[in-house]
Parts: C-alpha cells; structure tokens; sequence
C-alpha cells in the first residue's frame, strides 16, 4: 500500500515542477519555449521553499494519532492532500495568464492585420526590423535615391532599434505573414534580389 502512495506522491511532485516552469514559460510569453533555460530561471529553489513547507505541514500533522495508523504511512497519505492545492493553483496562474496572453497577441496580430491591409491599399509596406542604431555612411542625396528605389518596389524600411517587444514581433510576423505576398504578385518573384543589387550600385557610386 506504502508503495502506492510512493508513487502518487512522486508523480504529484513533478507535476508541480512541470506546471512551475510552465507557468514561468507562460509568464514570458512569446519568447520560445527552452526546457534547459526555463527549468534555471524559473528560480527552482523558491518551489522548493515551498515544499519544505508543506512537508512541515504534513510532518506535523501526520505526527497526530490518526486510526493507528504508522507515521510513515499517514505522512505518505497526507502529503499529496496538502501538495494538491499548490497544483491547482500553479494551473490556476498558468491558464489565467495563458488566456491573457493569447488575448494580446490576438490583439497585436489584428492591429498589425488592419495596418497591413491599408498600407497594401496605399501601395507602401513598411518592414520593421531591429538593428541598433542606424549609422548613416552615406550622403543625403544617395539616401534619396536609395528611398526612392524601395519606393519604386513598393516598401520602406525602418530601424526599431535593438530591443524589440516579443509581442510586437509577433504582430511584424503577422504583417510580413500578409504584405509579403502581395509584394511578390506587385514585383514578382526574387524582387528583393533586384532590388538591393539597384541599392548596391547606387552605394557603390556614392560620395561618403
């Protein structure tokens, strides 16, 4: 019978552990999912803080004269009862914060859908990209014609910088997920090719 209990309480646990470096995962939502790196960020040692704590609780409470039963098989019984709670609630953060996240992303992904469609109706796509700070290498006129370039094909391009929101790049997935299509029946296929060996000649004939 000991034997039995052994096992439930083992399974309980790594459930716990699971459902804790879910929640974490979850907490971080969209950055993609790394057991390794999760499982040494989650701070581990806090979840095992707190089942120091419920193993006092059932140490104490297994102390207790329960129907004669022997310390080893009440504290066996009594500690998944009191580790079921903290299960639940564990679960309980993951699927709140889970839905909330899935509603902004949801959010984002719509914005960015409605952008893409006006500025495909406005035949200038913006492609967002994060690259640090911008250094301008060439002179005002080869930046024109650069721009004038891109333009010609229909698109403009913009530094966000290097730290970029992981929801917004969701919602930038979204918009390139739409308006690259569109671009490619507009310019046809290997347009982007065409277009930076256009730019490349320029660069090539400018002044620094």
């Amino acid at each position: 019978m000991n034997r039995k209990f052994i096992l439930i309480n083992i399974i309980l646990i790594l459930l716990i552990i699971a459902v804790y470096i879910f929640e974490y995962y979850v907490e971080n939502y969209p950055m993609v999912f790394n057991l390794i790196y999760s499982s040494k960020e989650c701070r581990l040692e806090y979840l095992a803080v707190i089942l120091s704590v419920t193993a006092l609780v059932s140490y104490l409470i297994s102390s207790l004269d329960i129907k004669g039963l022997s310390f080893k098989t009440k504290f066996l019984r009594i500690f998944p009862m009191v580790n079921f709670p903290v299960l639940a609630f564990f679960i309980y953060l993951s699927i709140n914060g889970w839905v909330e996240k899935q509603r902004k992303v949801s959010a984002i992904e719509n914005r960015y859908s409605q952008q893409a469609a006006q500025d495909i109706k406005n035949d200038q796509v913006t492609i967002q990209f994060g690259g640090g700070f911008p250094l301008l290498l060439h002179d005002p006129a080869t930046l024109n014609k650069i721009d004038s370039i891109r333009k010609r094909y229909g698109v403009r391009y913009i530094n966000t910088g290097c730290v970029i929101d992981g929801f917004e790049t969701t919602g930038q997935e979204k918009y390139s997920e739409i308006v690259y299509p569109y671009l490619d029946r507009r310019n046809g296929k290997g347009w982007e090719d065409r277009m930076q060996k256009e730019i490349n000649t320029v660069k090539k004939n400018s002044h620094p």
